[in-house]
């Protein structure tokens, strides 16, 4: 985190987590309560203005959760980057922290300069509910087969056409994209986690990979189903809830 002071306009990047579940998503909305207008609210109470404009990495949806959100904005006031985050967070909600704040140079953009993002959606494995986990986990009623998890996830790496792995409302154009890694851990104590990394990913992509990855887990589908997906085969099985993912770091 950089203690020194800034002078004239200076660009900041933030690095921002927050638990997702009151919100309606990153992205500011007509009557909504989004995580972007929260933050930016906080920013404009410390710098003693009526607005500050923040651009994130992305967005997340409804209920997602990030522990390593980007945004950037522009500012021409004097910054202590060590107190901005700790006079920011005491305006924050407790569901929001800024967690990092650093200057940057004037070509930085939190979405454009974004090289990979990598999302982990955890789940946990048990007939009945834990409370603990439910806030950032999904619940899966019956046991996985971890293996064939794995061998699917593998499936995946690559670049491929993941028309049908997407929701509709993307206003993304093509659906071309490389997933640079997807790792199944088995944690113990019935809980896994799918950590994805990718340069980019189509609206509900992760959680539609996941819950695929799910239902091979479960013995409904093989690795010819998911070879046949990859190939434009529609699948009939259900996207995994958005409160089991987490952005967890843009690499730029």
């Amino acid at each position: 985190m950089s203690l020194g002071c800034t002078t004239d306009m200076s660009k900041l990047k933030l690095t921002i987590e927050y638990v997702g579940t009151d919100f309606c998503g990153w992205q500011s909305q007509k009557n909504g309560n989004s995580v972007q207008d929260a933050v930016e609210r906080a920013l404009g109470k410390y710098f003693g203005c009526e607005f500050v404009r923040i651009y994130a990495a992305g967005r997340t949806d409804v209920g997602v959760h990030a522990t390593g959100q980007v945004a950037h904005f522009v500012t021409d006031k004097s910054v202590n980057c060590y107190k901005l985050c700790l006079g920011v967070n005491t305006v924050l909600p407790p569901s929001i922290a800024v967690t990092n704040a650093e200057v940057v140079n004037d070509d930085f953009d939190a979405r454009f300069s974004a090289k990979s993002k990598t999302y982990c959606y955890r789940l946990y494995v048990s007939p009945t509910r834990r409370p603990s986990l439910d806030v950032n986990h999904a619940q899966v009623y019956k046991p996985l087969d971890v293996d064939a998890m794995r061998r699917a996830a593998a499936l995946l790496v690559g670049t491929h056409d993941f028309a049908e792995f997407q929701k509709t409302g993307s206003n993304l154009k093509g659906t071309v994209r490389t997933v640079n890694s997807f790792d199944v851990i088995d944690n113990g104590d019935g809980v896994v986690s799918l950590r994805v990394n990718g340069n980019a990913f189509l609206y509900n992509q992760v959680r539609v990979m996941c819950g695929l990855l799910v239902e091979v887990g479960r013995g409904k589908f093989d690795l010819n189903d998911v070879n046949d997906m990859l190939h434009g085969k529609k699948l009939r099985f259900k996207t995994m809830p958005a409160k089991g993912l987490t952005l967890e770091k843009v690499y730029y």
